[in-house]
């Protein structure tokens, strides 16, 4: 079978790794010039000045950027591994996608998907009738990249929601909710920052028959059949 995988680009740890690094050696060569100032602030007042201040103020040059230098090459390190152990992953086929975050995964049937676009950082897939069937963390790939293995294997991409228009704003108490759509909703949005919390929110919310996004700080929600079954996928 033949698939098309789409991974974070390699220059996305590489810029990371770099960035630290650079900031060490920032660090490196104006910590002692700043730690000196902030001794002389701190001796014209009644308050004592921390030990470690003074340790680095008294660091020559080429000690403070050794001394840094090797903090920023330990923190490019830890960065590096990190940004490329959290990447994401996605595999495309004809008859289904797999996506990988850290130790989750997720297999999505073709046929199960009527639409799929992208939302900010999240791929999200969408069911024949217009619930949601996934919603899938692609924050580091390339928007062009899942957008062209989608369409080589005649997934059904689209560049913005399909159903836009129809969203409207949700609002704690608002008439048109039952009591228990409200207190998805209101988990929905109170708990958007955590992955797992947020896919269990959009599980309910699919069997309720809705489908919800954020935008800025407030949510946003529009009506979609019953799901036959509970949207499924990973999530940031």
């Amino acid at each position: 079978m033949t698939t098309t995988q789409v991974r974070q680009p390699a220059s996305v740890p590489l810029l990371v790794g770099l960035g630290a690094l650079a900031l060490g050696g920032v660090l490196g060569w104006a910590a002692p010039v700043l730690a000196r100032g902030l001794v002389g602030l701190v001796d014209a007042t009644p308050l004592p000045v921390p030990g470690v201040v003074r340790t680095v103020g008294a660091l020559s040059l080429p000690w403070s950027l050794g001394i840094f230098g090797v903090l920023g090459l330990v923190a490019a390190v830890v960065l590096l591994l990190a940004v490329v152990d959290e990447a994401p992953s996605l595999t495309v086929a004809r008859d289904h996608l797999e996506h990988e975050k850290q130790h989750d995964a997720a297999w999505v049937e073709r046929s199960e998907v009527g639409t799929a676009y992208r939302d900010g950082a999240d791929l999200v897939l969408l069911r024949p009738d217009g619930g949601l069937r996934a919603r899938l963390d692609i924050d580091t790939l390339s928007r062009a990249r899942v957008a062209a293995a989608l369409a080589e294997h005649g997934w059904p991409w689209t560049d913005a929601d399909p159903y836009d228009d129809r969203y409207e704003r949700w609002v704690d108490g608002r008439p048109g909710f039952s009591a228990q759509e409200h207190d998805v909703l209101r988990r929905r949005l109170a708990e958007r920052k955590d992955a797992a919390a947020r896919r269990a929110a959009d599980h309910e919310l699919a069997a309720l028959g809705l489908v919800a996004r954020v935008r800025g700080d407030r949510l946003q929600v529009r009506r979609a059949a019953r799901a036959g079954q509970q949207a499924r996928g990973t999530d940031r």
